[in-house]
């Protein structure tokens, strides 16, 4: 059936199943080009959102405000600090519109110093909640990012946050805080030399629980389909052989790792001590600057207070608090 017995003249047939066959075919091509042009910006009704979970990718962030990239469709939005869209489409589109917004309310980051908060796997930016309002509260500028982490690579993970830290204004350096699997996308956007990096200088990173030598718990899962599709990719990239194969950063780094502080470990699966899915071990990485012990599980980690307190400590200092205690080590 060709479109031209559909509909001749721009008008519909006077069948209804031509007519209704038409108006999906019509919709369907608009939708497929969407992402790619957009002549006229869409109509936006502001309405808030989760501020994207495991399909959207922040490309942008500015002062709270983030362009995302849907990982289906390939459109974007623009969310504003209440997670409420303000405007949809293009990146262009997007961009000019906070643009806008910018200079007419003259907005700009509190300071040049940025802390990235990545999060782990099958995690979002909310992940990160407490720890975020703790750096503000210390006069941090913060941006806790989103990625699908359960629907790309390690490597096109980095990929998004280049495109973040590409496109920063007034922003002179940054520091990383990571939990699991968000670690290992810093190193691998560490590895690249990018134009931004003449721009902005790297200070310090803060990894908590981190498979710095890949995770034994997901190479032992890594051939079951249900963690296959659960995890994608990424779940793969936590091998040990993929995971070590990663340069170790230049910037200083230090390590906070969760368990029970002896050889038990919370998972009788793993060797040692471990907080449930990473053991200790795993998380060490030769250069840190310093290693702490946190009595914690591996999901509760991220906002345990003496884990906040810890990486508060790190980015002023360049060491943990307590770091001296032969316990913590």
């Amino acid at each position: 059936m060709r479109k031209r017995d559909i509909a001749k003249n721009g008008a519909l047939s006077s069948n209804p199943l031509l007519r209704r066959f038409a108006i999906r075919t019509r919709t369907r091509d608009r939708f497929a080009a969407f992402p790619i042009d957009v002549a006229v910006p869409p109509i936006n009704l502001p309405f808030p959102t989760f501020g994207g979970k495991q399909i959207w990718a922040d490309q942008f962030v500015c002062a709270g405000w983030r362009i995302q990239r849907n990982h289906y469709t390939g459109h974007h939005r623009l969310l504003d600090p209440n997670n409420f869209r303000r405007a949809w489409g293009n990146y262009a589109h997007c961009h000019d519109f906070f643009d806008r917004y910018r200079k007419r309310k003259a907005l700009r980051p509190r300071n040049g110093h940025l802390i990235i908060l990545v999060h782990g796997l099958g995690r979002s930016a909310g992940a990160f909640r407490e720890m975020e309002e703790a750096l503000r509260g210390e006069g941090y500028e913060t941006a806790s990012i989103n990625y699908p982490s359960t629907r790309q690579s390690v490597t096109e993970h980095a990929d998004s946050l280049e495109n973040i830290v590409s496109s920063l204004d007034q922003i002179e350096s940054i520091s990383f805080v990571t939990h699991s699997m968000g670690a290992l996308v810093v190193r691998e956007l560490l590895s690249r030399d990018g134009p931004w990096r003449d721009q902005i200088k790297i200070q310090r990173i803060v990894m908590i629980a981190p498979p710095n030598q890949g995770s034994r718990l997901a190479a032992r899962l890594s051939g079951l389909p249900a963690y296959r599709w659960l995890t994608g990719q990424s779940g793969q990239n936590l091998n040990p052989d993929t995971a070590t194969q990663l340069p170790v950063p230049e910037a200083e780094f230090g390590i906070i790792a969760g368990g029970r502080g002896n050889d038990l470990g919370f998972n009788p699966l793993l060797p040692g001590d471990d907080d449930g899915f990473v053991a200790v071990e795993e998380t060490r990485l030769d250069g840190a600057r310093d290693f702490m012990l946190v009595r914690t599980t591996h999901g509760l980690m991220d906002d345990h207070p003496q884990t906040i307190d810890a990486t508060i400590s790190f980015l002023r200092d360049g060491r943990f608090l307590n770091s001296a205690d032969p316990a913590q080590r």
